[in-house]
């Protein structure tokens, strides 16, 4: 089999692999379509699991991440229950989650010898931008045909923003970003460069514009600018990256350009672009949401120390919390925000371990810089992402 390396392993270790790649070329494609709970990529889990775990092993730092992430949810939703808060929904999508990564974490260091990381790898990723390219595909389907839904999936929404098989256009652009950053890297990491690779990130950083969310706008900002920071000290990527951002620039004032004489169902793209640009009038209530985390810590001693529990964010704010941050601390207080950031550091330290760390990095810079002004706990690829760290 291509995908697998040489070197001899028994019989249950080789059928392990197998399952363990198909399972999450599968996962890694349907969870760019969460437009209904539980997703298709959370059906699909459930049906590989009992396979999955059969002969299931871990590693110690595996556990303890795991342990940083579930105690404190455990703690908190019992106290929870004590002031009188209590969501089964997001209990039930929070256990689900951690799980998700603790098997995940656990089979891809077990497996990591037996396949050849370099075509795992890149099957996940090509997984990942064939679920993206029909997201994005769909849209532009949409905006051509002014036909806004598909099988009563509403496709675009807001105005003219790409929503694609997912809740919320917040969601699709960080999917999006990913994908972009690797053919990126791709191009600049070639020998021979490939004006394909080119292509591909220009496709999909154009899916992350039609999202018009402006956190995935700066998503996508930080990963490329993380990414050619670290490809600085090669001298003979210095030149192509000067060149790179002078054509970023050069195409980005033709767009400003073009685009006042476009338009789309009906909406100016040059006034919706420039329109997103500023604060919106909502961005006030977010502010004010991102605030409640105060007054939930100054609720009681539990919730100071425990938080209110998972899901409950939304009784003191009466929206969504828009920081994945301001969350944490709301309901898992100040025992779950010290146990949070000694998981990330772990998750640091793994990433710069990893040998994948030229993509990782830019990658979970950006999308934890976007996890300041979006609720990305529930981000199923975010978890997806952080489990491929230890490949």
């Amino acid at each position: 089999m291509k995908s697998l390396s040489i070197r001899k392993v028994n019989t249950f270790d080789m059928f392990s692999a197998k399952v363990y790649f198909m399972f999450i070329i599968l996962y890694t494609f349907l969870s760019g379509f969460v437009f209904i709970e539980p997703s298709p990529a959370e059906i699909v889990f459930a049906l590989f699991a009992p396979i999955l775990l059969i002969g299931f092993s871990t590693t110690w730092r595996t556990v303890s991440m795991f342990f940083l992430l579930f105690i404190p949810m455990l703690v908190s939703t019992y106290f929870g229950l004590i002031q009188g808060f209590f969501n089964p929904r997001f209990f039930i999508i929070d256990i689900y989650l951690f799980l998700f990564f603790f098997v995940l974490a656990s089979l891809g260091y077990r497996v990591k010898n037996i396949i050849n990381k370099n075509y795992l790898f890149d099957s996940l990723m090509k997984a990942w931008a064939f679920a993206g390219a029909i997201n994005i595909f769909a849209g532009l389907f949409a905006y051509g045909t002014g036909k806004l839904s598909f099988f009563g999936i509403e496709i675009i929404r807001f105005g003219i923003r790409l929503k694609g098989f997912f809740k919320d256009p917040n969601v699709l652009g960080p999917f999006l970003v990913p994908v972009a950053i690797y053919y990126l890297f791709l191009f600049f990491s070639k020998q021979r460069k490939s004006i394909w690779d080119l292509i591909l990130f220009t496709f999909f950083s154009g899916g992350v514009f039609l999202t018009f969310s402006r956190a995935a706008w700066l998503n996508l900002f930080i990963s490329i600018v993380a990414l050619m920071l670290m490809l600085i000290p090669y001298r003979k990527a210095r030149r192509k990256i000067a060149i790179f951002f002078i054509i970023i620039g050069l195409f980005f004032a033709i767009f400003l350009e073009i685009s006042k004489n476009i338009n789309v169902l009906d909406i100016n793209l040059y006034d919706f672009f420039t329109g997103r640009l500023g604060l919106q009038s909502y961005d006030a209530e977010r502010f004010s949401a991102q605030k409640e985390f105060i007054d939930i810590m100054n609720y009681s001693v539990y919730s100071l120390f425990f938080g209110i529990g998972p899901g409950n964010y939304e009784e003191f704010a009466k929206m969504a919390t828009h920081s994945l941050f301001a969350r944490y601390i709301g309901e898992r207080g100040i025992f779950g925000l010290i146990t949070f950031v000694v998981f990330i550091s772990l998750v640091v330290y793994a990433v710069r371990k990893s040998y994948y760390r030229k993509i990782f990095i830019p990658i979970l810079l950006g999308q934890f810089v976007n996890s300041l002004f979006i609720d990305s706990l529930h981000w199923r690829h975010l978890w997806l992402l952080i489990a491929m760290i230890f490949l």
